[in-house]
């Protein structure tokens, strides 16, 4: 137990308070709280009676910081800290979205199943949360699923006593909300194959439960990226995916209900019917949870809020029941404001919205709804609630500045001399150090504590330095405690406790490319492009295998026999719509092309890969290890890190202190905290007399990385500077003569780093920021700058150049996968462009303060939208900005929007290039259809970069007629409202896109004649060449025995699956892989079939070719022929097999050398015995 929260139970006065407690006392009153008081005095509250807690507050913002108070007192260690829980409220939207991100539902679901499992002690929301309605605690958790090894599976609410089969167990899935898909790639999903059945909980984790008939066989977790099972269960419990539930088997019922009430009941316009129309049909259709806040009534008869989910023996404390009643009636004001807009302009309100105007806790009597039968406690700043049971605790807020040091010190004296407890919260050991100075220097005694390794005790009156204890956003001074707790994040620029990286560095995924559908253009290795039909299964003379059938020019058709898999690969152009032109069967010209571009390849790509291929043999410059300054630099970083930012700096100083020059890529979200990880190898580099280079796209960018660089680093006498057009030709000049000279340690700058005028006395480190976002010719120059210092790329989507060098393995890659603290996921829309939408959305987010990008992508006509929202939003300043304004211009609107004297900034994809501006937090785009989905994206990022909610608004314009292609990247973008998928983002581009140039100004001509994999292929073999290695072609090996060998549709039913594993088997190349990929097809599909294993002894048989030269094995009846190699063929091996085989061999020696072998039994076991008994003799 916390110290602190040991001292307050102790207090004879909360003794008395909490016997009151204990005896159902209520209502009572607590006045005298700080908000860090009152904080204290519930989790006191909870460590002492142990009973569950609900607490009311009036904003998000203070219920926010209700949770970090309290998560302070519980401490890290105690089982208490994960149990409480923040509920949000819901977004209702007032207008039709096509889709929404989940994010926020996501957040809600787990809040109210950890309350349902009894894991949530201490639960925080606000009054607007509690006015929203939601669907009945008993219709949410009907039909959870509960599962134990070795037990039969009950079907839940099973009225019709239906005997359990996988059907049923699709059912109750679908009732909890889950969606049927072919492979589990998110939350929120399900698969089912034969007896197992996968299901998504987590972004990043799933449940696999496997059956033995009705009887739960195993249950284990599974990574959902690898498919990869890693941790055994006894039993799970599945509960809901969504807050909102729909009975398939009410579809019908709800879509008729609504019907009733708006179509035949109502004079509506044709325009509104048409609407309903198409809802009515979407609900029917099993496609309607988006339409569930519109026709809320319909779906759920039965509401319930909030309250009904807590138990009834919860304590209801209310923070500030007069602010909380202020909020709840401007929350019916804005409420019955919308509703009267929204009828005005004739347009549907949602009865979600409705509700929250009719519901009981809007009535003026709101609290004797709340309070019913529970216990209630009031927490007040001041004593204004009257009642008969009031407690008095003296608390007040104490908060010291970094000129206030001296005023410190003074009070510390003086609270030593009333003989008080006096906390001094250190954060980190780097401030404890320069606390403990300062506490010596003045002859003041103290003890040092670290909350990180043990709980620590407060025994008599002195000064405690207290490091790693987590820290509270302000301190306090209790007078009944006689204890003072400083917070010294002010003074000491610390405000965090910092995380241990995890030890384990796992590298980042690995990238796969999308499953093949019929009528997709594929790429045979020895045949060239052309058209995937399909899987076929042919059986001659009772022997079953699987073909891939693909079509080439005048319809020939190719069958791929599905052990020679590793030979197909999906095709990947260069162009957005062309189509490649198929291959014509049994001519020369796939090799011809192949010999063409590999020409060009060698021509255009020596200079480039000459590089990468002397960085590996290059001896660069070895960083020395991290200094003592390095230690506090990184301390003074003011939030607390990420693990994967912690093991991705790792990664990067590791590179830097190797002789070898570093190349390594670091891909994160934006607003990740990559601009962190290269500050910190900026000041390694630094610290050994070397020069950093750091290179962004775009001047505004340029200054605002500038300011972020000398922020952190004038404390350490490290000279910083700006170079780019904003700069006059004066200071430009300056800043050259300075780095010629060695007098500047940083250069932060635009493409005018990369002139001919610049040099560098002593350069060590390049940092490039946005690679993505430099033309070709300045990635030209780069090339020149990188040769021998060690080069950092960063970038939030790697477009295709950055990720085939990645791919190729040429490049290390470093990956930032979590979002930072107190990221909220930006709340995203994507929907038909609508000026209500575009009017209510600015008003919106203008009177929260904050500010708004609107993206049109279109410099001629930008003037003019932006005075047409200026007549949309009279109150808004609107201004616009595009790149092809001139530097200063362009400063002058950045300077005023960032300094807050714009509310809306109309502008182009300038935004894009990592502008940060934490106030901007929503965000409209305009025909979001002509924007590429890696644009989208990281203009998505723009917002959400503080702790607000923030919103994105992808518009694309009323029955427009979408290209397949943007209809393709609305559908991505709909898809990836999550955050942290610019990865997979990355890769849909580059298949949309195509995967455009590759090398310096290769034509995209190239990639489209051979295809995506070919040319990475090629460029690999290219390298190998000038790398003085042999480039050896890989042997295609044929098997043509007479064993069944496929996998059958009752094992895998889904094409897609069968393929990829049908790919992972032909791609094996040792026994290790082959027992890797048995390993993951008995995870995933269970006990392999006869077929199947047969299968795999065909891989292990062109495995044991391989070594032994052998390019064939062809079946004749009762005799196996074993084609070999003519340029490896050993003509020793013949008196080796007639020892051995004697009359059952032949030989013949011609151009093509083979040994025909006669065998006794054509059972297939047999068959595989005699074959690999036969190779593994030859090859010893």
């Amino acid at each position: 137990m916390n110290a602190l929260v040991k001292k307050l139970i102790e207090n004879e006065k909360f003794e008395q308070y909490a016997k009151d407690v204990k005896e159902k006392i209520s209502p009572i009153s607590l006045s005298g709280l700080s908000d860090v008081g009152k904080a204290h005095i519930i989790i006191s509250t909870a460590e002492n009676l142990k009973c569950p807690i609900f607490i009311l507050t009036y904003n998000e913002m203070q219920a926010k910081e209700m949770i970090n108070s309290l998560k302070f007192f519980a401490g890290l260690d105690n089982k208490l800290y994960d149990e409480i829980i923040y509920i949000p409220k819901k977004e209702i939207s007032p207008y039709d979205y096509e889709s929404q991100s989940k994010d926020l539902p996501y957040e809600r679901i787990d809040a109210f199943n950890k309350i349902y499992k009894k894991e949530a002690k201490i639960v925080v929301t606000t009054i607007e949360s509690l006015m929203q309605k939601t669907l009945p605690k008993e219709l949410l958790y009907k039909n959870i699923i509960s599962l134990k090894v070795g037990e039969n599976f009950k079907v839940p609410n099973n009225k019709e006593h239906k005997k359990f089969d996988m059907e049923s167990l699709k059912d109750v899935l679908l009732k909890l909300g889950y969606e049927r898909n072919d492979l589990v790639e998110n939350r929120g999903q399900f698969s089912i194959r034969g007896g197992i059945a996968d299901i998504g909980l987590s972004q990043k984790k799933g449940v696999r439960i496997e059956f033995w008939g009705d009887e739960v066989d195993s249950i284990r977790y599974f990574n959902i990226s690898s498919q990869r099972s890693n941790e055994m269960l006894d039993e799970i419990v599945i509960y809901p995916a969504h807050e909102y539930l729909i009975d398939e088997e009410l579809r019908n019922q709800i879509a008729s209900k609504i019907q009733k009430k708006y179509i035949e009941n109502n004079k509506l316009s044709e325009e509104q019917k048409k609407t309903i129309l198409s809802d009515i049909e979407q609900v029917s259709n099993s496609n309607g949870i988006s339409k569930i806040d519109k026709y809320f009534n319909e779906f759920y008869e039965n509401q319930e809020d909030l309250l009904d989910y807590l138990p009834n023996d919860c304590v209801v404390y209310f923070d500030e029941v007069t602010k909380i009643n202020q909020r709840r009636e401007n929350i019916v004001i804005e409420n019955n404001n919308l509703i009267k807009s929204l009828k005005e302009k004739e347009r549907f309100v949602p009865e979600a919205i409705l509700n929250i105007s009719e519901s009981k806790i809007a009535k003026n009597n709101w609290n004797v709804e709340i309070i019913k039968n529970r216990q209630v406690i009031y927490l007040q700043t001041n004593d204004s609630y009257t009642s008969a049971n009031k407690y008095e605790f003296n608390y007040r807020e104490i908060n010291f500045y970094k000129s206030e040091i001296e005023l410190l010190l003074s009070d510390i004296k003086k609270w030593k001399s009333e003989k008080k407890q006096i906390i001094l919260l250190a954060g980190n050991d780097s401030n404890t150090e320069k606390l403990e100075n300062l506490l010596k220097e003045n002859l003041l005694e103290y003890k040092v504590i670290d909350a990180g390794k043990s709980s620590f005790k407060l025994d008599e009156e002195q000064i405690y330095i207290i490091k790693n204890a987590g820290i509270l956003h302000t301190g306090f001074e209790s007078y009944d405690l006689k204890l003072v707790l400083v917070n010294l994040s002010e003074i000491f620029d610390v405000s965090v406790k910092k995380k241990k990286a995890s030890s384990t560095f796992k590298e980042g995924e690995k990238v796969v490319f999308a499953d093949l559908k019929q009528g997709d253009y594929v790429v045979h290795r020895s045949h060239g492009i052309g058209q995937y039909i399909g899987v076929n299964t042919i059986t001659a003379d009772n022997v079953t295998k699987d073909y891939i059938k693909i079509k080439y020019k005048n319809d020939d058709i190719l069958y791929v026999p599905t052990s020679s898999l590793d030979n197909v690969r999906k095709y990947i152009g260069g162009g957005e719509s062309s189509e490649p032109k198929l291959n014509k069967l049994g001519t020369k010209e796939w090799t011809n092309t192949k010999e063409r571009v590999k020409k060009n390849l060698r021509e255009v790509a020596k200079d480039l890969i000459e590089l990468y291929a002397k960085r590996q043999k290059m001896k660069g410059y070895a960083f020395s290890k991290d200094t003592t300054w390095q230690n506090q630099f990184e301390e003074s970083f003011p939030y607390q890190e990420t693990d994967d930012q912690l093991r991705c700096i790792e990664e990067v100083k590791k590179d830097m202190e190797t002789p070898r020059p570093m190349d390594r890529l670091l891909c994160g979200d934006v607003g990740y905290g990559k601009t962190e990880v290269a500050i910190r190898a900026a000041f390694k580099a630094v610290m050994d007399q070397k020069q950093v280079v750091y290179l962004v796209p775009t001047t505004v960018l340029a200054n605002q990385q500038y300011e972020e660089f000398k922020n952190r680093m004038e404390k350490f006498a490290i000279k910083v500077e700006l170079l780019n057009r904003f700069r006059t030709k004066k200071e430009q000049d300056e800043v050259v003569k300075k780095l010629k000279l060695g007098e500047v340690d940083v250069v932060v700058g635009t493409h005018r780093v990369l002139s001919n005028d610049v040099e560098f006395k002593d350069l060590g480190l390049l940092i490039i920021d946005e690679e993505h976002r430099f033309g070709v010719k300045d990635k030209e120059k780069i090339k020149k700058l990188k040769n021998s210092v060690d080069v950092l790329t960063m970038t939030a989507t790697p477009i295709p150049r950055t990720l085939h060098m990645s791919i190729l393995g040429v490049r290390d890659m470093s990956v930032i996968y979590e979002p930072p603290q107190n990221r909220r996921p930006v709340q995203t829309y994507v929907l038909e462009y609508d000026l209500e939408v575009i009017k209510e959305a600015i008003t919106r987010e203008i009177e929260r303060g904050g500010q708004i990008f609107y993206l049109f992508n279109n410099v001629e006509g930008i003037e003019r939208k932006a005075t047409e929202i200026s007549r949309l939003v009279p109150e808004a300043k609107v201004e616009f900005a595009h790149g092809k304004m001139s530097g200063n211009e362009l400063e002058e609107i950045m300077s005023r929007f960032i300094e807050k004297d714009i509310n809306v900034l109309v502008c182009t994809t300038i935004l894009e290039s990592g502008i940060d501006i934490p106030n901007a937090n929503t965000i409209i785009v305009e025909n979001a259809d002509r924007l590429g989905l890696a644009q989208l994206y990281q203009i998505r990022g723009r917002v959400g970069r503080s702790d607000k909610q923030a919103y994105a608004y992808i518009m694309y314009k009323r029955d427009k007629l979408l290209t397949e292609v943007a209809d393709k990247r609305l559908k991505a973008i709909k898809e990836f409202t999550e955050f942290g998928s610019g990865f997979k983002i990355a890769m849909r581009d580059l298949e949309i896109r195509g995967a455009g140039s590759l090398l310096g100004e290769i034509q995209h001509g190239h990639m489209e004649q051979v295809g995506y994999d070919t040319y990475c292929k090629l460029l690999d073999e290219v390298v190998k060449e000038m790398q003085g290695y042999e480039v050896e072609e890989e042997q295609d090996i044929q098997i043509d025995i007479n064993i069944s060998s496929y996998i059958p549709d009752s094992y895998i039913d889904s094409s897609s699956q069968k393929i990829e594993i049908y790919q992972n088997i032909a791609l094996c190349r040792n026994e290790e892989n082959i027992q890797n990929v048995i390993d993951e097809i008995i995870d995933r599909y269970g006990v392999m079939p006869k077929e199947l294993e047969n299968l795999i002894e065909v891989a292990r048989i062109k495995e044991l070719c391989r070594v032994a030269n052998v390019i064939k094995v062809a079946q004749r009846m009762k005799n196996i022929v074993f084609y070999f190699d003519k340029n490896k063929y050993n003509p020793e091996i013949i008196d080796k097999l007639i020892k051995k085989y004697e009359f059952n061999v032949k030989f013949s020696s011609g151009i093509e050398p083979y040994v025909t072998l006669k065998i006794d039994s054509i059972a297939d076991e047999n068959i595989i015995k005699d074959i690999k008994e036969f190779l593994n003799y030859i090859k010893i």
